[in-house]
């Protein structure tokens, strides 16, 4: 859906118009920040919280979505002056709004996901991009231009608190104490330290290309960035929602804590690491399928920061372990460390352009890993060649099907294919299989854990049914 809805309008809007929602989202990601102050979060890790306590949490949540949204609304000008772009004004105010509906369902989504009802926050999330995704596109199709981005935006939040009160089914007492949360300000204020620095990290190469470069670039690396960013939402992210809550009910075993981090993150290179290289293989053609010939600046950019993407797809794992361990303060600590790696490394980039701004973030990414896991892997006792053992046949079937669907789209253009959609689907056919003759020939026990796994999730999806 999430494909779907945005290759539709990509072929309906302008890169101009993505690029003028990536520089609001530069800025309210930062404000995102201070949300909660990370007692959401909290709320997940400790193992029982009172009623009383949820209650203020809620209360003190809402609190903040005002005062962010006033606080963000009040910027616009500014943002607006930052960039030199009058248009950005009107819609960063309209954005703001977002944070004081969020604010509703934070503790919400929170219980949701302790209990692990992952079944309703998958429901939840399918009926806000079901019910928001189209109205967007309607709103595009009749020339609403970016503002079909900003009215997703809203409407994706309000559905999404909605149907998180309907399915969360607690309701807040009208009580607040400060003393009752105190509780969960230890962990949830390194978290937000955390994110506060990780922001830069994160934003920093948005930051600088729209106000150096322009809307336009910005929206074809915003368009690159978000597509390879899909993977690590719908793969990462999401094993990363079930792992949180699960690994904080083992948290003092430490063995049992590491054959599950190690066993999660195979699962996931099993699917993102042949993902990435088939967007890197594939790209020329896939970004003229999907979203149209305006879009082609985007191919290098999707092609260099697939190579970001395949290490980040195990790398932003280790987040699972600090807020697991209840230790964000050495979570925040770290983050200062690659976020200044990364700020270096986006400054030095932009000389070359966006395209250089993406391989500087690249490099930076492969040179910064080794210190977070040997930080990350102390604390539960893993070593790290244990763990590229672990991942080295997926890392060897992943280059050997690199290699090999490169040289079938080579093979097939020298053989006069030329239809951009004959050429993803061949490719996407031959990389399927060949992937899967390479893992049952290197890694027997993944191959069968794998089909074992999709045997489960089949019937799991039946009984649902």
């Amino acid at each position: 859906m999430q494909i779907l809805i945005s290759a539709i309008l990509a072929r309906l809007l302008t890169p101009s118009d993505f690029g003028l929602i990536a520089m609001v989202i530069v800025f309210s990601s930062f404000v995102a920040i201070f949300s909660d102050f990370g007692l959401t979060s909290a709320i997940v890790q400790k193992k029982e919280v009172s009623d009383e306590t949820l209650s203020s949490t809620f209360w003190i949540s809402v609190g903040l979505g005002a005062l962010l949204t006033i606080a963000l609304a009040a910027s616009a000008p500014l943002i607006a002056a930052f960039y030199s772009e009058p248009r950005l004004t009107p819609l960063v105010v309209f954005i703001s709004t977002t944070f004081f509906i969020a604010s509703f369902g934070n503790v919400q989504s929170a219980l949701l996901t302790k209990s692990m009802n992952f079944k309703a926050l998958a429901i939840i999330g399918i009926c806000a991009l079901g019910i928001s995704g189209p109205i967007s596109i309607f709103l595009a199709f009749s020339g609403y231009g970016v503002w079909s981005l900003a009215w997703n935006a809203v409407l994706s939040t309000s559905i999404t608190v909605v149907f998180t009160w309907i399915y969360s089914r607690w309701v807040p007492h009208f009580s607040l104490g400060l003393q009752r949360v105190k509780g969960l300000l230890g962990f949830g204020a390194n978290l937000t330290g955390f994110s506060f620095v990780n922001y830069f990290a994160r934003n920093m190469d948005n930051l600088l290309i729209g106000r150096f470069l322009g809307p336009a670039p910005l929206g074809f690396y915003n368009l690159a960035y978000n597509l390879l960013l899909f993977p690590l939402t719908n793969v990462s992210d999401v094993v990363g929602r079930v792992m949180f809550p699960a690994l904080s009910t083992i948290q003092h075993d430490k063995q049992k804590v590491r054959e599950a981090y190690v066993t999660a993150n195979r699962y996931i290179a099993t699917v993102s690491f042949p993902m990435m290289i088939w967007l890197l293989v594939t790209a020329p053609e896939l970004i003229k399928v999907v979203y149209g010939p305006k879009w082609t600046s985007a191919i290098p950019l999707v092609q260099i920061l697939a190579l970001t993407a395949i290490l980040q797809s195990i790398a932003t794992n280790v987040g699972w372990i600090f807020l697991s361990q209840g230790r964000t303060d050495i979570l925040f600590k770290l983050s200062i460390f690659t976020t200044i790696a990364a700020a270096i490394s986006f400054a030095v980039g932009l000389r070359w352009g966006v395209e250089g701004v993406a391989i500087a973030y690249t490099i930076e990414t492969y040179l910064v890993a080794y210190p977070i896991f040997a930080v990350t892997f102390r604390l539960i006792d893993l070593k790290i060649r244990f763990f590229i053992a672990k991942l080295w046949s997926i890392m060897l079937a992943t280059l050997i099907l690199g290699i090999l669907a490169f040289l079938l789209r080579i093979s097939l253009e020298k053989l006069g294919v030329t239809q951009s959609v004959a050429v993803v689907a061949i490719v996407t056919a031959a990389s399927l299989l060949s992937y899967s003759i390479l893992i049952f020939l290197l890694d027997r026990e993944l191959f069968t854990g794998t089909v074992k796994l999709l045997a489960l999730l089949k019937s799991g999806h039946r009984e649902s049914t």
